[in-house]
């Protein structure tokens, strides 16, 4: 399958008739972008914008669209760095060679798709997609289950251990946070920090979410495992309340979700999404109804089991998932080890 990532690179070190020639290139696209008069940019890039912006991105700043036959990645043994790019700039033959260093290292295996120049305060920065094939391994001696939720934002069952594995609890904490404060900065009418605080509980919640999906597929990678996750498609139409509704239509599930398949994929692992409908209220040992008695504890009446309620959750999706993979016949597994006293203790956590 194809893999698709984007290189955030940072211009580094330029030299001056290199940056005059950048400089002038993104100002001039700017005034086109904005008025439609052309006081010179490359033709090709001037193409590419027509051809993929509407006529509402003229209202405010773009960044430049790079056609990718007239510009070109490399990577070299230059002591500056051994990452260049080539951007197209009217009155230059060839264009311009920039120095990049892009925020992880890559390889020439990558086939370059697009990219667009950013100016960021005094810097510039290129974005470039990139892609790759990649082939999924099809056999696996494990399962790895995903439940997703608002407290713990990622619990993990593996099935040749059955112990349960919490990730992510301070994003709750983090999204709480910046509600006070914005209650706070909004009643004392201090709205020049409130502009300013802007964007970073979602930076501080993203870089969350990348370490939980990297610890998350560095599991599956070490115990070779199949990675199971809980399909929340239709969630935010449940209609349950309005509490519930502010919390799932902040929460980024399907950003998680996202992270964890990119880079379980780059990784050749396979990511399953099921069905998760009624895997908070299901009894995980007896399959009967049970109760959520709250945010973090699930007691069953039946057969009274009682456990985290994440886990319990992990624990049935963990269990739909068997059917479901060996139906597709993707994977080979070893049979689920019998759950010991201090499995049963750990799931009460």
């Amino acid at each position: 399958m194809l893999v698709s990532k984007t290189l955030k690179c940072k211009v580094f070190n330029p030299t001056k008739k290199k940056l005059e020639l950048l400089s002038q290139e993104y100002t001039n696209f700017q005034i086109y972008v904005q008025t439609g008069r052309d006081f010179g940019i490359y033709s090709a890039t001037k193409a590419t914008f027509d051809f993929k912006y509407t006529k509402k991105a003229r209202k405010k700043k773009q960044p430049i669209p790079l056609n990718r036959y007239f510009s070109r990645f490399k990577i070299t043994n230059h002591k500056l760095t051994p990452y260049w790019f080539r951007v197209p700039v009217k009155g230059k033959r060839g264009g311009i060679w920039l120095p990049i260093i892009p925020h992880e290292n890559i390889d020439s295996s990558w086939e370059i798709r697009e990219a667009k120049v950013f100016k960021r305060k005094r810097n510039f920065w290129i974005y470039i997609t990139i892609r790759k094939e990649i082939q999924l391994k099809t056999s696996y001696s494990s399962v790895l289950a995903l439940d997703i939720g608002e407290k713990v934002i990622a619990a993990a069952v593996l099935s040749s251990v059955r112990k349960p594995i919490f990730l992510g609890r301070e994003v709750r904490g983090i999204r709480r946070h910046h509600a006070w404060l914005r209650k706070r900065l909004q009643e004392r009418e201090l709205f020049k920090k409130l502009k300013e605080m802007r964007g970073k509980e979602k930076r501080r919640v993203e870089l969350v979410l990348h370490e939980v999906s990297k610890c998350i597929v560095e599991l599956a990678e070490r115990n070779n495992s199949i990675i199971i996750l809980g399909d929340l498609k239709g969630i935010r139409k449940g209609g349950r309340g309005k509490r519930f509704n502010r919390i799932v239509n902040s929460f980024p599930f399907n950003k998680l979700s996202f992270f964890i398949e990119y880079k379980a994929h780059l990784k050749g692992i396979a990511v399953i999404k099921i069905k998760e409908d009624y895997t908070s209220k299901t009894c995980s040992r007896c399959g009967e109804e049970g109760k959520r008695v709250s945010q973090g504890l699930f007691k069953c009446p039946h057969c009274k089991y009682q456990a985290n309620a994440d886990y319990n959750g992990a624990m049935n999706i963990l269990k739909r998932s068997w059917e479901h993979v060996f139906q597709d016949g993707a994977a080979a597994f070893s049979p689920e080890p019998p759950m010991t006293e201090r499995t049963r203790a750990e799931a009460h956590i």
